[in-house]
C-alpha cells in the first residue's frame, strides 16, 4: 500500500507542471533613417552639400556634421517638408522649405547661423 501511494504522489506530480510562459512578443525594428533633407554651404545650392538623414519628425543638431552655422540653401527630399532653426534641439523660430523650389537662398537671419533640422510629410 504504501508502494501505491507513493506511485500516485510520483504520477500526480508530473501532471501538474504548469505549461511553459508564452514567449515575448518580438521586438519591432526601428524606422531606418531616411534621407530627408539637402543643405548647401552656399546659397543657389552651391558648395559643400549636407545629404540630412533620419526617421520623419525627428530632430536632428547639426553640430560635429561641419555645417552647424555653414549653410545657406536648402531642399527638402519630395514628399517631405523641412524647417531649420538658428537654435540647437530644434528650439525657438524656424525656417521651413520643400522640395520644390526649396529655398535658394535663406534669409538673412538665420543664413549661415541654422543649428538644427526636422522633416515632417508634406
Amino acid at each position: 500500500m504504501h508502494f501505491s501511494t507513493i506511485l500516485l504522489a510520483a504520477l500526480t506530480s508530473t501532471s501538474t507542471i504548469a505549461a511553459p510562459a508564452p514567449a515575448p512578443a518580438p521586438n519591432t525594428l526601428s524606422a531606418r533613417a531616411t534621407p530627408l533633407i539637402d543643405l548647401w554651404q552656399d546659397s543657389g545650392f552651391l558648395g559643400l552639400k549636407f545629404t540630412g538623414k533620419s526617421n520623419v519628425g525627428t530632430c536632428e543638431n547639426l553640430a560635429g556634421s561641419g555645417f552647424n552655422n555653414n549653410v545657406s540653401s536648402g531642399k527638402a527630399k519630395p514628399g517631405f517638408r523641412c524647417t531649420i532653426w538658428v537654435n540647437k534641439d530644434c528650439d525657438g523660430t524656424g525656417f521651413s522649405f520643400n522640395a520644390n523650389p526649396g529655398s535658394n537662398q535663406f534669409p538673412s537671419w538665420i543664413d549661415n547661423k541654422s543649428s538644427s533640422w526636422k522633416c515632417v510629410a508634406a
